[in-house]
């Protein structure tokens, strides 16, 4: 991964990681499906559900999660769980003019990030997000 990449990853995460401790009611239940296996199965299946190459949007989600023959079971359940955190996952890099508006491969890289190496679950991303947000 490139050193920018890595940088801008570790900024947000130093940054977040405090506000995210300090504040409260941040306990969740986590997704039935672990940090690591959902950025290993969006990294596998990233170009399958990409269809038209500028990145993943919640349309292209919705239409994959449609053909369920296409994706094993695990891969299914990723889908959901792309669905339900979009704003969260695309907004985690702010490599796009403009709004965020799919899941870049940027994004796909700063998530398997703190879901492999810092051992957070999306819910507590989707927390840092609203207390950057706030």
């Amino acid at each position: 991964m490139p050193e920018k990449r890595r940088r801008m990853a570790a900024s947000a995460y130093k940054d977040l990681f405090g506000d995210f401790l300090n504040s409260e009611g941040t306990d969740q239940k986590p997704t039935v499906m672990g940090g690591e296996q959902l950025a290993d199965l969006l990294i596998k299946n990233f170009g399958k559900i990409d269809m038209n190459g500028d990145g993943v949007s919640l349309r292209e989600i919705k239409r994959a999660d449609t053909m369920p023959f296409n994706f094993s079971d695990e891969e299914l359940l990723m889908l959901k769980v792309l669905e339900k955190y979009f704003e969260t996952i695309c907004n985690l890099a702010d490599d796009e003019p403009g709004a965020d508006t799919v899941i870049s491969a940027v994004d796909v890289d700063v998530l398997a990030q703190f879901l492999k190496y810092s051992h957070l679950t999306i819910e507590q991303l989707q927390e840092w997000r609203r207390l950057a947000d706030s």
